[in-house]
């Protein structure tokens, strides 16, 4: 609860009880300073009789449905529980499987009520434990701080006994194993005196618990069937408040005997990944944080830090401060990573600047329209931005395109604001926050480098849909097989795009028939949003198409030049050569991602694609056959472009568009784009 209240999030606090009220609750929850919500739970009277069963039953997993069910019926997003990092440990290993008395708290049990409330309960309902990056030692360290709940707190379970239990005025037993882990792991935080007035007396001068201190150290038989810690925290924490208690019987009985080094106890106090979080809580509880990756979005994020969250230790890593920056990670508790880390390369807990925004957009109320596919989205966001612009909304067009994120909230943001975002796989592959609106351009693989495969690709870009709830709407390329088996699926609304006549009587600005697709697709988007075709017809007629996008440079010398710098795969490269007419010269090749290219070699002979520059890497394998082309293989674009001014017929076409990344040679698509139109215009003079 305090974590929450820090972080500033608005909360309830739901106590489950049984057939006696708590009064150890309300009091807590009085310190707290929240809202109690009390949910009443009716045991059957059989399960007070004797039978064979008798034992433990899974309670976290009852609450979990029981939280669930309360959020459902009261309009809650989240339902957020307390399980630490130490309930992933089990006690004891019978016939070769792991018995964990905790199991129902485990990341384990987490993950599998996630997927299954998600799959076959409901859509919008969270489940996750705050706590989970941390091992017990370290909430220890961090609840210690809080004092006003020392009169108040307990953990021994005779609290929670049907019956009652039977501790007289005080809140410990100060018998069972709950106790004696609970002073063990304050003992390495709180003052002698202080611990003493907690539990009424010295748990360590009882000789009778020695059996008990024994089992939680990992000195005895096995781990007790209690939630309890691992054997390491306690015995890091015994060690650490040994020097308070050191005439204490116990310790000088058990101090020689328990043996944890330094960075074992360090290890201890470290963070843990912890997917299951939602990305919007993972900085909660933090005491540092690296921002992974420090370009103009890393530069932005560790200015929303530091202006929301100033007491947070921040650092920063970059490739270009230096070659081992990965290693810097566990130093920090948390990481904000950058787009282009993949997040495989993460040890620690990690959240991004796109699923902070997303949040922040939530809780403010604003609307967001996500748009991605494998091409086509700048083009397709950019015109969506002007369709809302031409409404009179206000309306921002943000990232992947342009502007980071989280620089909107560095400012108050009204909650009509609606906003457009570009959205790369980079982005997506972590994101736990659909828009309102998502739209797919179109899908085929791409950055498999990145990725690891066209299955982690497709999948990341499925993310923007994964979260949808009943009021979100799908708009995608019907054409496509794999969009549209999605939109079978999805939660929400699914919507094809505007019917291709609507185009009649539009001047387009646009070439080429994907351009069309991007267009409707939009249009689609504006109608959603209530905008009449009239206005998005205007808008659609005042769109300049962006550069290196089938970008025309101008008729020099008699030959027609254009940039489509941006077509960094085989299938946008035809597509290119499908929009154009009369191409003699056509400009390929660069970083080899090992692509396919056999359909783009078909494209070129069926398309009488006559001369042909080659850049490397990929360049070298574009073509099976070179027979029937004049092929010119270079590294200087100024060469390049000398070749098509010498071989291209007056009044063809000569085209830039690579079917592969840049990187080989420019540092990205814009440079080379840039460079293409400086020297056609400095030559072509």
């Amino acid at each position: 609860m305090e974590i929450l209240k820090n972080a500033g999030f608005d909360f309830s606090a739901l106590f489950t009880e049984t057939q006696r009220d708590s009064e150890l609750v309300d009091k807590i929850v009085v310190q707290a300073g929240v809202p109690l919500f009390k949910v009443k739970r009716y045991l059957d009277k059989k399960v007070f009789d004797k039978h064979p069963y008798d034992g433990h039953i899974p309670i976290s997993a009852v609450y979990a449905f029981v939280g669930v069910l309360y959020s459902v019926l009261y309009g809650y997003s989240n339902f957020i529980v307390a399980n630490e990092y130490s309930s992933n440990f089990g006690n004891i290993k019978y016939k070769g499987i792991n018995v964990n008395h905790q199991w129902s708290k485990s990341s384990e049990f987490e993950k599998l009520f996630q997927d299954y409330i998600r799959n076959f309960v409901v859509s919008g309902v969270n489940y996750f434990s705050l706590l989970r990056p941390f091992y017990e030692i370290r909430i220890t360290k961090i609840f210690s701080k809080h004092k006003k709940y020392f009169p108040y707190f307990s953990s021994c379970n005779k609290n929670f006994l049907i019956s009652g239990g039977n501790l007289g005025n005080g809140l410990w037993c100060g018998e069972c194993a709950k106790c004696v882990f609970v002073f063990t792991l304050l003992s390495a935080f709180l003052k002698k005196n202080e611990l003493l007035a907690i539990f009424k007396k010295n748990l360590f001068d009882d000789e009778a618990l020695l059996p008990m201190f024994a089992d939680i150290l990992g000195l005895g038989n096995l781990k007790p069937f209690d939630c309890v810690g691992t054997f390491e925290e306690s015995k890091a924490a015994f060690t650490l408040g040994a020097k308070k208690f050191k005439n204490s019987s116990v310790v000088k009985k058990l101090l020689p005997k328990v043996k944890i080094s330094r960075k074992q106890t360090e290890e201890l106090f470290r963070t843990n990944i912890s997917l299951n979080i939602p990305s919007a809580f993972r900085l909660c509880g933090m005491e540092s944080v690296l921002i992974l990756g420090y370009g103009r979005e890393g530069a932005v994020s560790k200015r929303y830090l530091k202006a929301t969250l100033p007491e947070l230790k921040i650092g920063v890593a970059d490739k270009k401060i230096s070659g081992n920056y990965l290693k810097k990670q566990r130093d920090f508790d948390a990481a904000i990573k950058t787009p282009g880390i993949p997040a495989r390369n993460l040890e620690i807990p990690y959240t991004t600047a796109t699923n902070i925004f997303f949040d922040l957009a939530e809780r403010n109320g604003n609307k967001i329209i996500g748009v991605t596919g494998s091409k086509g989205k700048s083009t397709t966001a950019s015109l969506i931005h002007s369709i809302v612009k031409e409404s009179g909304k206000d309306v921002r067009l943000l990232g992947n395109i342009g502007q980071p994120m989280l620089e909107e909230w560095l400012c108050v943001v009204p909650s009509e604001r609606i906003f457009v975002l570009e959205l790369s796989s980079y982005q997506l592959e972590n994101l736990d926050i659909s828009p309102d609106i998502a739209v797919i351009t179109n899908l085929f693989p791409e950055h498999m480098d990145y990725h690891g495969g066209a299955d982690s690709y497709f999948l990341a870009k499925k993310n923007i849909i994964k979260y949808l709830d009943n009021d979100g709407i799908f708009v995608f390329d019907k054409k496509n097989k794999i969009l549209s088996e999605w939109a079978e699926k999805t939660v929400g609304k699914s919507v094809d795009p505007a019917e291709r006549n609507i185009l009649n009587g539009v001047n387009v600005p646009l070439i080429g028939e994907h351009n069309l697709d991007n267009i409707l697709l939009a249009w689609s988007v504006g109608r959603e949003l209530g905008i009449d075709d009239e206005t998005i017809k205007k808008a659609v007629e005042k769109f300049k198409p962006l550069p290196h996008r089938l970008e025309f440079v101008g008729d020099f010398k008699g030959i027609k030049f254009y940039d489509d710098a941006i077509s960094t795969t085989p299938e946008s490269t035809i597509k290119a050569i499908e929009s154009l007419e009369n191409i003699s010269t056509i400009f390929l090749g660069g970083e080899d991602r090992g692509f396919d290219f056999s359909e783009l070699e078909k494209a070129l002979r069926n398309n009488g694609i006559k001369n042909i520059v080659l850049f490397p890497k990929s360049g070298n394998r574009i073509l099976k056959s070179r027979k029937g082309f004049n092929i010119y293989q270079t590294k200087s674009m100024q060469k390049a472009v000398e070749f098509a001014f010498k071989y291209s017929e007056k009044g063809s076409v000569c085209l830039l568009s690579c079917a592969s990344p840049s990187y080989s040679l420019w540092k990205n698509f814009e440079e080379k784009g840039d460079e293409f139109k400086k020297f056609v215009k400095k030559i072509g003079k």
